[in-house]
């Protein structure tokens, strides 16, 4: 009858005990979600944070980096190359072409964009390039000179199509600062991205 007592009582502390430990295996298992949580929220907050500050290349004091991607509408946009002053180059393309105002000469934005939409998309009617120079912007309607890969050859594509050409537009000789940036060309919100000339 001993044996039998003291048996049943190794099986209650052995019970009580696995209790113990499966209940410190549920809180040390509540306690990593909710770090795991913690993180997330952090990332996400800092994330957000980013936006706000401009990282996202939406303020022209933090530009992104040259050769970056953004998303504007259903288009993924880049710029492929960019030359502050083509004018030469540009007046050669055309025998109609005209000289840039004076003080003035003309720059060629190389623009690649994959499409994103569930219809067509057509780049140079949804997006305008241009440059901010010293202070002004400057986008591709200041420039009608013809150039080679012009941007408006540029077919209509599908959704994951890819479409790209060039542009030019007219700015300040004398600038010394300079920063490319995308628009939507039917927004009214004036948002633009800014990207690094590299």
């Amino acid at each position: 009858m001993a044996l039998d007592i003291d048996t049943l009582a190794v099986k209650k502390l052995l019970a009580v005990g696995a209790a113990g430990l499966l209940g410190l295996a549920a809180l040390t298992a509540c306690d990593d979600a909710t770090d795991s949580d913690s993180a997330t929220s952090a990332e996400t907050a800092e994330n957000e944070g980013r936006e706000a500050a401009g990282d996202d290349g939406t303020e022209l004091d933090a530009p992104l980096a040259a050769g970056s991607t953004v998303e504007i509408g259903d288009w993924s946009l880049a710029f492929t190359s960019i030359e502050l002053d083509a004018t030469e180059a540009i007046l050669g393309v055309n025998q109609f072409n005209e000289k840039p105002a004076d003080g003035f000469q003309h720059a060629l934005l190389t623009i690649e964009g994959t499409y994103n939409g569930s219809e067509t998309g057509v780049l140079w009617l949804d997006v305008t390039a241009g440059v901010w120079a010293d202070g002004a912007f400057y986008d591709s309607t200041s420039c009608t000179s013809v150039v080679d890969g012009n941007l408006l050859e540029a077919p209509d594509v599908s959704d994951g199509g890819t479409a790209s050409g060039s542009v030019c537009v007219e700015i300040p000789s004398d600038a010394e600062n300079h920063v490319a940036y995308f628009e939507d060309f039917l927004s009214f919100d004036d948002e633009r991205y800014f990207i690094a000339i590299g």
